[in-house]
């Protein structure tokens, strides 16, 4: 289903990918860290392509030096600030936040205490929040 979804929406993705990941926490760590800098949304872009096209696992090698030198970003400093405490509060927080909402998967979306799961659910979690201003 992911190879054709993402045919639909013009990219190409091969599955299976490598799952569940090794380093879970710290991938998703490094993003948050990166949204608060100006690669947040190009690091997370490049490290899905990497892994739905390429098969490379996010946040371990060769992945990780790859992404990290397509970005022009120092990995070691990249790492050091991923880690923080404040960093890795903040994912905490942002962790429990999603399990307090009961979100499952990515993407979820939730409008009015609703969930809507699934990328062609969008439009959906908008008017349902429209119509429950």
């Amino acid at each position: 289903d992911i190879e054709r979804r993402a045919e639909g929406y013009g990219f190409f993705a091969k599955t299976p990918v490598p799952y569940p990941l090794s380093q879970f926490d710290l991938a998703n760590q490094i993003a948050v860290f990166g949204l608060t800098q100006d690669w947040g949304v190009d690091y997370v872009r490049l490290t899905y392509m990497k892994w739905f096209q390429e098969g490379k696992e996010p946040a371990i090698e060769p992945s990780i030096t790859e992404v990290c030198n397509e970005l022009k970003l120092d990995k070691e400093k990249i790492f050091k600030e991923a880690k923080s405490k404040k960093n890795v509060t903040k994912y905490e927080l942002n962790t429990n936040l999603a399990r307090k909402n009961k979100i499952f998967g990515s993407p979820t979306f939730v409008a009015n205490n609703e969930i809507f799961w699934g990328d062609d659910r969008l439009e959906d979690a908008i008017k349902w929040s429209k119509k429950n201003e």
